[in-house]
């Protein structure tokens, strides 16, 4: 297994893999009463984010860690490692929003982050701390008021021009669509979900390997993770928000309630300026981004915190974790097999539970095989050498 820092940093991607895939399987909200289950809970909006974090802890430690290269030669080159990689990420995602996998597709957007990262790949972590901070505090605001102008002008805004709407496979190649989906209207909207990217670089260019700075991600992560949840809480709970929706929007209180707690777009919240205020997955919400960090920053935290005592006993997931894209990519294909157009009828008979079971499983002894072999997931592989292949030759020196 790689070193302890690298590995603690595995273990938090492996539980961001894992809880995808939960979000992606078992049911999230009561099909009958609308209120959100444990799955709903917890994996909605969360791993995604937690995701998107360590992406930048990634881009960071690939970049020289605490130390970023400055030597110009260095620089071009992790560039354009980092550029091949990307659109190559993108590319993948793209072949497999293709398939009828009933999942909104994060690798497009994946892609399209690291692109937006490379001219900040020379900060250090206090400049990159601001940076996420000014994102989450002003993002927000252009978010919500671009929805709502774009609602009264717009015909079909935001519901059409989501892909994951999109009656055919074929809108793909609507840029309009493709361009809108990206920016405002998906489930990862590049508007809003660098603050992820660029907190997760700063904390890359911590000290990962000091016990005090793992602490210091998770005391801070959780009490904004409480605080945000908090103030989400006294809106929905205190306020008479819950009642108000319910009436506003003609659905029974479950319902509402679901969907502030899940968060599936299948109600406008952002047309009400108490939006700002709820926590609600995928919504974009202050609340939403500041609790999502939280999160993501306190499991960092936590994970490296472990690592060292239950080194032997998170080597599959940490294994899981050090192949993220050929896990994601193979969820997929099998998701498309269990309930796309062409599944088999025996399909119907594998339950939600059943299938996350097998895919925790397959996740697991993948990691442990790729820890014992100590070799790249497949894909990691190809992107790997293709990324070095178009940068040629790594600058020598330190």
């Amino acid at each position: 297994m790689s070193s302890p820092r690298i590995a603690g940093v595995d273990v938090a991607r492996g539980l961001a893999l894992l809880g995808m895939m939960a979000a992606h399987v078992l049911v999230i909200s009561d099909p009958v009463t609308g209120e959100p289950t444990l799955t709903g809970w917890l994996a909605t909006g969360r791993p995604s984010a937690l995701f998107a974090l360590l992406a930048g802890v990634g881009l960071a430690l690939m970049t020289g860690g605490t130390r970023p290269a400055r030597d110009p030669a260095k620089v071009r080159w992790n560039r354009a490692v980092i550029a091949t990689r990307a659109g190559l990420v993108v590319l993948t995602g793209l072949l497999l929003a293709m398939l009828d996998a009933g999942v909104a597709i994060i690798l497009v957007h994946y892609g399209v982050l690291f692109i937006l990262a490379l001219p900040f790949l020379r900060l250090r972590a206090r400049a990159l701390w601001w940076i996420a901070a000014g994102w989450v505090t002003l993002a927000p605001v252009l978010y919500w008021a671009l929805h709502n102008e774009l609602r009264s002008t717009l015909e079909g805004f935001p519901d059409y021009w989501r892909l994951w709407h999109s009656p055919t496979p074929l809108d793909l190649a609507d840029p309009a669509l493709l361009g809108m989906d990206l920016a405002l209207t998906g489930y990862y909207p590049l508007l809003l979900w660098p603050a992820y990217l660029f907190a997760g670089m700063a904390a890359g260019r911590s000290d990962l390997g000091s016990r005090a700075v793992a602490v210091r991600l998770l005391v801070i992560g959780g009490l904004l993770a409480i605080v945000s949840q908090a103030i989400s809480w006294s809106m929905i709970h205190a306020t008479g928000l819950l009642p108000d929706y319910a009436q506003r929007f003609v659905q029974p209180e479950g319902i509402v309630r679901g969907e502030l707690l899940t968060g599936t777009h299948t109600l406008p919240l952002i047309t009400d300026p108490r939006w700002f205020l709820l926590a609600t997955p995928h919504e974009g919400s202050t609340m939403d981004l500041v609790h999502t960090l939280g999160c993501a920053l306190a499991v960092l935290g936590a994970c490296l915190l472990v690592l060292p005592a239950l080194r032997a006993v998170l080597t599959p997931l940490a294994g899981a974790g050090a192949m993220p894209l050929t896990l994601y990519a193979g969820h997929l294909l099998i998701l498309f097999a269990w309930r796309g157009e062409l599944a088999p009828s025996w399909a119907e008979e594998v339950s939600p539970a059943m299938m996350m079971a097998s895919l925790t499983a397959l996740a697991l002894a993948g990691g442990l095989v790729k820890a014992r072999l100590g070799r790249r997931g497949p894909l990691e592989s190809l992107i790997h050498s293709a990324g070095t292949t178009v940068a040629g030759p790594r600058p020598s020196g330190p």
